[in-house]
């Protein structure tokens, strides 16, 4: 009987990153403050063809994950010496790109940790 809940809630988290995941870092992507990109997007923090690359589809997407990175952990702007990106951003969009990265890591973490469960153990 564990065992089918514990696969209820691997299967709920799967299903709310597939249907919510995509949809917010969409969002977010769409919506990166202009400020933001003035400051951040351009040399020396990014190379010529890395800002032309990710202008577009699906480019955009990738540079909302640097950014939220390096609000997450700093040290990880150092090589592209991104520091202190909270400072141009609205206090929302920080909060939201807070939440959806820690929630991919829940998720990830959840899912990677019951998903053995399930699988090596017959409840």
């Amino acid at each position: 009987m564990i065992g089918y809940y514990l696969g209820l809630v691997v299967f709920a988290v799967m299903f709310a990153w597939i249907v919510w995941g995509p949809i917010t870092w969409l969002l977010l992507s769409i919506f990166t403050p202009k400020a933001l990109l003035d400051k951040y997007f351009k040399e020396p923090h990014f190379t010529l063809t890395e800002t032309y690359m990710m202008r577009g589809w699906p480019g955009f997407l990738m540079r909302t994950a640097i950014f939220g990175w390096s609000l997450i952990l700093p040290s990880l702007g150092k090589k592209r010496q991104i520091k202190e990106t909270w400072k141009y951003m609205p206090r929302w969009y920080a909060i939201a790109l807070k939440i959806f990265i820690y929630g991919c890591m829940a998720s990830l973490l959840i899912v990677a940790t019951l998903m053995p469960i399930l699988l090596l153990f017959d409840f």
